[in-house]
Parts: structure tokens; sequence; C-alpha cells
């Protein structure tokens, strides 16, 4: 963008108090705002020259505004990514209010497709508050598989976090990248098949059925057994793919296990997988 004009775009009287009259209430309706200002500029640089605008403001609630302003359009451009990695890695975490540290944990979590948002975005897993670390579980960059070493310490970590959602999103998104393999990894899903969050120690026990680590057996033989089991449970049968389960599978399908489910595709993917010892995701 260099010799381009970065003047700072001027806006209609009264938005901006509009844009920063919002709360957790009205999340989706500031984000359709952010939206309509982002699609009235004209230029990319336009766009660029007002977050930067903001981000050097004293209120912290205008300093957000430009990483929201970068977040609303995450999927339909790749020249913004430069400008958000550069604004969110110049934040001073321990001194940045926690409404800028959200809205810029956000703008890189909604990125899920550029690997290059996964070094910043690990960089506030450790935030005092559970809304932040949540952006980084839900946010890991799909298209990167398998994980760096240091995404996958942080994943690790939010694991055991105390809030139940970041512990279901890590464990999945950990979960999910069979070639992340190690005792350490196995054993922190293990150790998740304990959560209370039930969704949580799912995801451990289909993590556990994708690197067909047989300890997940006795747990599958167990839950199994129970008419109102998850089908997290019964993707993992399918994963594990262990004919030792499929008495149970089969007494599920009887019981009409299918009628009240919203995958109920996996029982019969479980049910092949099992009878024939072929695991599905093998």
């Amino acid at each position: 963008m260099e010799g381009k004009d970065m003047s700072t775009p001027q806006l209609p009287d009264g938005l901006l108090a509009e844009l920063l009259d919002w709360d957790e209430s009205s999340q989706r309706e500031h984000f359709d705002a952010m939206d309509r200002l982002f699609e009235s500029l004209s230029t990319p640089e336009e766009v660029i020259a007002l977050a930067q605008s903001w981000w050097s403001d004293a209120d912290h609630n205008v300093q957000a505004l430009g990483f929201d302003l970068l977040a609303v359009q995450a999927l339909d451009f790749a020249w913004h990514v430069p400008p958000l990695i550069e604004g969110a890695n110049a934040l001073v975490l321990a001194t940045t209010h926690e409404h800028v540290r959200w809205s810029a944990a956000h703008a890189l979590a909604v990125i899920c497709d550029d690997e290059r948002v996964l070094s910043p975005l690990l960089r506030f897993a450790g935030d005092s508050d559970s809304d932040v670390r949540w952006q980084v579980a839900y946010g890991i960059p799909a298209v990167v598989d398998p994980l760096p070493e240091d995404a996958v310490q942080v994943l690790l970590k939010l694991m055991r976090d105390p809030d139940a959602q970041i512990r279901d999103w890590a464990t999945m998104a950990l979960g999910s990248r069979e070639d992340n393999d190690s005792p350490e990894i196995r054993d922190a899903f293990i150790e998740r098949l304990k959560d209370p969050e039930a969704d949580t120690a799912g995801e451990a026990a289909v993590a556990l059925a994708m690197r067909h680590d047989d300890r997940i057996l006795p747990t599958l033989k167990r839950v199994l057994a129970t008419p109102s089991v998850g089908n997290l449970y019964v993707e993992a049968a399918a994963g594990l793919g262990d004919p030792q389960l499929l008495p149970l599978l089969q007494k599920l399908k009887a019981g009409g296990w299918q009628e009240d489910e919203p995958r109920p595709h996996v029982l019969d993917q479980a049910l092949d997988a099992c009878a024939s010892g072929r695991p599905l995701l093998a």
C-alpha cells in the first residue's frame, strides 16, 4: 500500500457514538453495523487507515473498534491480515484494556483460513479474561494441521481451563488433528474423559479413538450401554472399529437411538466399522 493515500475517512455525524453503544446482548447488531461501515469504504487503504486511527485513540472502546472493523469480513479478504497482526502484536497485553484484548483476539480468531494468525492469537492464551481465552481455543486456524509444538502446548493447557467451554473447544481443536500424537497428548485426553462437561469428555473419546488408543475401550463399553449415550461416543466407536462394541451398538439400533439424535447416521457408521473391524477414521 506504499504510495497510496492513507487519509482517514470521515464518518457521518453520530456514527461513532452509535458504534460504541453496544453490549453482549447486542453483539450481532454491533457487528452488522461494522459490516455496513466496512462495505461503505471505498478502498482497502481507507479501511486500514480508519482501523489504525482508532487504535491510536486514547479511549479503549474506540481502540477496540479498530479490531472489530477488521473482523467483519475475515473470510473474504487477505489484505487486512498483515495490518491486523501488526496491530495485535503491538498491544502490551499487561496494560491493554480487556475490551481491546477481546476485540483483537476475536479479529484473529475469525480468520480460519490463514496460518499467519496462529502465532499472534496464541499470545492471548494466558489472558485473565475467560472470554479472551475462549477466542484462542475457538480460533485455531483450520488450515494449520498438524499444529506446531507451541500451539499444542497452549491447547494442552486450555484443556485444563476452569471454563468448561474453553476445555471443550481446546479438546476438539487438538483432538481433531490426529497427526498431533504423543504420549503426553493421549494422556491429556484420558484425563478429559472424566470431565464434568459431557461434550468435552465425548471429544476426548473421539480423539483417543482417532489415535487407535485401546484405553478408550472400557469407557465406550460403559457409556454405549446407556440408551441415552451421546453421538460423540458413537462416533468414537466408529473411529475405534472394535468388534467388541458391536452388540452394544446393535442394541442402540434396536432401541430406536437414532430417532432423537441430530446425527443419526453415526450409528450406522459405527455398526459398519465394528462389524468389519475397520475403523472409520483410519
